[in-house]
């Protein structure tokens, strides 16, 4: 008889055993059956926000600055002719010669005009007194002859030894160059306008040249324009 209550006992006490057995794996379960997404961390949460195309930057305080800049600058205009030189904070660029040619020759070819035109070549110097590199951009030229526009051009040979004036002028110092035209052997008047400065501080520079201003600039040196 006591080993049939001890038995009875021993299972009642089983049972009770393996139930609470139950309940604790089942609310380990619950807890752990949470879904976390391990796959993005913090880093690359924020990277994704950033590079985000459809979030709209409101801040751009760079570009700002310049819009506020370009808008702050007053254009103005200077003028240059045979007989005066323009100058300020930035620049000084003087007349050195107006030059016509049928042709230039040089040691392996020739420079010719078509029927009826010429070359036209304007030699400048221009003297960077600024503090930063400038740069003569021959996309900032317009001009017209006789009032018609006309785009200038090139010659393979460099009249009077000259270059051409379209290079960068270190800040301090100065170049001497030419400018060519292919114009009307009639030609009466030469309208030109230089507009690269306007960025800067708001200048364009112009000039107006006659059949009259028509002179041999001094043959080129180097050491002229240092």
């Amino acid at each position: 008889m006591r080993k049939k209550l001890y038995s009875i006992f021993l299972a009642v006490f089983l049972c009770i055993s393996l139930q609470g057995c139950g309940k604790n794996n089942n609310a380990d379960k619950t807890d752990n059956d949470i879904p976390v997404d391990t796959t993005k961390s913090p880093e690359s949460s924020q990277e994704e926000i950033t590079s985000n195309p459809n979030v709209e930057e409101t801040n751009n305080p760079g570009n700002e600055y310049v819009d506020e800049v370009k808008e702050n600058i007053e254009p103005k205009s200077g003028h240059l002719s045979a007989s005066q030189q323009y100058s300020d904070a930035y620049r000084v660029v003087k007349f050195l010669g107006l030059k016509e040619y049928k042709k230039l020759k040089g040691g392996n070819y020739t420079d010719k005009a078509k029927k009826n035109k010429k070359f036209l070549v304007l030699f400048l110097s221009i003297k960077n007194t600024s503090n930063e590199k400038d740069y003569i951009n021959p996309n900032y030229i317009t001009a017209k002859i006789d009032g018609k526009d006309i785009e200038h051009t090139f010659l393979v040979n460099e009249p009077f030894s000259y270059p051409t004036i379209f290079t960068n002028i270190e800040a301090g110092r100065a170049i001497g160059g030419f400018i060519v035209w292919e114009v009307p052997k009639n030609w009466k008047k030469l309208e030109m306008e230089y507009s690269a400065w306007k960025n800067i501080d708001g200048l364009t520079l112009s000039a107006k040249f006659t059949p009259d201003d028509l002179s041999d600039p001094l043959m080129y040196n180097a050491v002229n324009f240092n």
